[in-house]
């Protein structure tokens, strides 16, 4: 091979590899679009009785979250610990066409709550339940709507 050659097929391979980490998209440092918090009350609950799981989820500036489809939380169940359970907030049906401004949460968002239902010969102690929880968001300069998928865990101290 030319030198010429060379350094042609040296810069085509520096731009090929260029565009694949462009093509490969962010490198999952970016912040989520909203922030989750979760309360669970009463703060340590008896086997065999219920907790209130509260999800709090604050869009980031510039995001807005969907009513239409839900937010949805589900807690699969786990045998001795808690059975599987789910909730919901939002809109079952899409706004109309002239009021799609009305799908869209404005500030505050209604938190989720979800009852937990500790099975009665649960362990005492701490334990972590895992839950999914899902919902849709828009980012408002560019138009740009995705679904989110969070693995969300439930803190939840058995006595």
């Amino acid at each position: 091979m030319t030198s010429r050659a060379v350094n042609l097929f040296s810069s085509l391979v520096l731009a090929l590899s260029a565009a694949g980490s462009a093509v490969a998209g962010p490198s999952g440092s970016e912040a989520p679009p909203v922030a989750v918090s979760v309360a669970v009350q009463p703060s340590a609950v008896s086997a065999g009785s219920d907790a209130q799981v509260t999800i709090t989820l604050r869009p980031n500036a510039g995001i807005k979250l969907n009513k239409y489809p839900k937010i949805k939380v589900q807690v699969p169940g786990a045998a001795g610990l808690v059975a599987a359970a789910e909730g919901a907030i939002g809109n079952a049906a899409p706004p109309p066409a002239d009021h799609l401004e009305a799908n869209y949460y404005k500030g505050v968002v209604d938190p989720l709550v979800v009852t937990l239902h500790v099975d009665k010969s649960a362990a005492r102690g701490a334990h972590e339940v895992p839950a999914k929880l899902t919902y849709f968001y828009c980012v408002t300069a560019s138009g740009y709507c995705a679904p989110a998928k969070v693995d969300v865990t439930l803190p939840l101290t058995v006595r």
